[in-house]
């Protein structure tokens, strides 16, 4: 009998054949699976300059509510309004160092409805820098959250941080800043307001200098950060430790793991924070274009509506390029947002400082020396159908 041997590269065909017959064969089971009991999450940063200290708390998500993401943010319903359950009636208190009973949190309602979010009034606890604090949350379930925290000192006699307006122009300055140093910080955090969110890093040093042209490198495809015609919030904070671990540590979102948390019997942070620097910088640039300049129209009620258009950069010239600005009516400004493709202009008008603010929507063609369009009707705005440059 003559034995015949399958070559070498076909061999693993053999108990592949045998696997997907014993598949094929079997019948999956459904299997249900439990959902775990739901932890608590806190978020608090004390600083001094605040106005209120707030703490936030809400349920770990087991996949017992389904997130919605189309709700618009809300700063004062913050958890439910970023698809958060809020924990409600809890006993959140802050005691200084050696106090046992500490000043108790009073829970916002918004529109008849509570919502995860504590505050403490300036009036009722006054942070100083230096001193060390403690958080105590008590839910109605019993579950106990705790946490402590050392605001970033100050120096002896120094005075409170004022806001500096400074001018940017984006294609050729440098933004530079240093502060003093603050020994019991672990780290520093450069934070600036940009259309697009925060943008914000941390440094170890007292020296930091942003160009005009720096792009958000955290951002899809690569924006800038500084925009011509708006006036963007800056600051500097020296931080604690729980602040600086928990920003920087990552979380896995199907186990919860390489989250550094600050607290004990939850997750989350318990941190502080020190102001040290604030700068107010109106960015500007140099005109090129044609569809830079001054603008002015008169809208339907015959009010008069003057704007400031800048464009980025062409890669091409057929490409899109990104345009930014301010308008004025009477004395109100509004930031704008848009493009310019060939002739083609549109632009958001915010009645706020982020895209999602965006009110009004123009879209237009440049001729000479007039821009002629109409604004989205599901806006129902009455500005001009028709600008001019301004000389």
């Amino acid at each position: 009998m003559v034995t015949r041997r399958l070559p070498m590269r076909h061999a693993p065909l053999v108990p592949l054949l045998a696997l997907l017959a014993l598949v094929a064969g079997c019948e999956l089971g459904s299997v249900t699976v439990v959902s775990p009991t739901p932890g608590v999450v806190v978020h608090a940063v004390l600083n001094p300059d605040a106005t209120e200290q707030v703490i936030l708390l809400e349920e770990t998500q087991v996949g017992r509510i389904d997130i919605n993401d189309g709700i618009r943010y809300n700063p004062l319903e913050p958890v439910r309004t970023a698809g958060g359950l809020p924990i409600n009636d809890a006993d959140v208190r802050l005691l200084v160092d050696g106090d046992s009973v500490g000043v108790r949190a009073t829970e916002t309602v918004v529109s008849g409805r509570k919502t995860g979010r504590y505050v403490v009034p300036q009036a009722a606890l006054a942070i100083v820098p230096g001193r060390r604090y403690r958080l105590r949350a008590r839910t109605t379930t019993g579950a106990v959250v705790t946490g402590t925290t050392i605001v970033p000192a100050a120096n002896p006699g120094q005075p409170a941080v004022a806001t500096q307006p400074v001018t940017l122009a984006r294609s050729s300055d440098t933004l530079r800043l240093a502060w003093g140093a603050v020994p019991d910080a672990t780290i520093y955090g450069i934070r600036l307001e940009t259309p697009n969110g925060p943008w914000f890093l941390f440094s170890d040093s007292t020296r930091f200098a942003l160009a005009g042209t720096l792009r958000n490198f955290f951002a899809d495809g690569l924006p800038y950060v500084f925009f011509p015609g708006f006036t963007q919030p800056l600051a500097v904070i020296a931080a604690d430790r729980n602040f600086y671990d928990y920003n920087r540590s990552g979380n896995d979102p199907f186990g919860g793991t390489g989250l550094i948390s600050s607290v004990q019997g939850g997750i989350g942070v318990f941190g502080s924070v020190r102001m040290l620097l604030r700068r107010d910088v109106t960015v500007t640039d140099v005109r090129r274009a044609p569809v830079e300049g001054s603008w002015r129209g008169t809208a339907l009620l015959g009010a008069s509506v003057s704007m400031e258009l800048w464009r980025e950069a062409l890669a091409a010239p057929t490409a899109t390029a990104q345009l930014s600005g301010r308008q004025r009516v009477g004395g109100t400004d509004r930031y704008l947002l848009g493009s310019i493709r060939a002739d083609t202009v549109r632009f958001a008008v915010l009645t706020g400082f982020y895209r999602s603010d965006t009110s009004a929507f123009f879209t237009g063609r440049l001729a000479g020396d007039s821009i002629t369009g109409t604004y989205s009707t599901r806006f129902a705005t009455d500005g001009p159908r028709v600008f001019r440059r301004v000389p």
